[in-house]
């Protein structure tokens, strides 16, 4: 069989002539001339002929490089961080601490408001009111040992807030 080929068609595949259509790496119509750049295809060239950019994951190389880059500044970044943080070559702070402490007032006990009542340890806002209208009621306490007069005040209690507690006169009050 004889055969003439065109020089502006390309060439026919096996699969052409078997009737399955052109290949698809196969130009269906000749190359373009370049403009003599071999910097890629020409702008608008939409020929098979021409290379397509190599992806990875959808990116192309010029992307994966750039976030390749930003990945090992950002890497080195950390790196500097965690160094300046871990405290390489710095001397130890020495801190002195204050020994704990407990309470240090006295509560007079013929002029605390309800309110200085409460902030002992086991003196509530009811007690607390109720110590300060029996005082006001019943007259002053005559000494610490008084206060037991109170409802709900016994002798646990007493002995809990006792190290706290002071009678005084009714004098001017005394500066501590």
């Amino acid at each position: 069989m004889n055969e003439s080929r065109s020089p502006s068609t390309s060439e026919t595949s096996p699969e052409v002539e078997n009737g399955r259509g052109p290949r698809v790496d196969q130009p269906t119509e000749p190359p373009r001339e370049s403009s003599g750049h071999s910097d890629g295809p020409a702008a608008g060239d939409n020929s098979p002929s021409a290379t397509p950019a190599r992806t990875v994951l959808g990116l192309t190389r010029r992307d994966v490089s750039f976030l390749l880059a930003a990945g090992a500044v950002i890497l080195l970044l950390m790196s500097l961080h965690w160094l300046r943080l871990s405290g390489r070559g710095a001397a130890p702070v020495e801190i002195d601490r204050l020994e704990a402490s407990s309470y240090q007032f006295t509560l007079d006990v013929n002029r605390a408001t309800w309110v200085e009542w409460m902030q002992l340890e086991g003196i509530g806002e009811t007690l607390a009111r109720r110590i300060v209208e029996d005082r006001e009621e019943r007259g002053p306490f005559a000494d610490v040992d008084d206060v037991q007069r109170v409802k709900g005040i016994g002798p646990k209690t007493l002995a809990a807030i006792r190290p706290y507690l002071v009678c005084r006169s009714d004098g001017p009050e005394e500066a501590p």
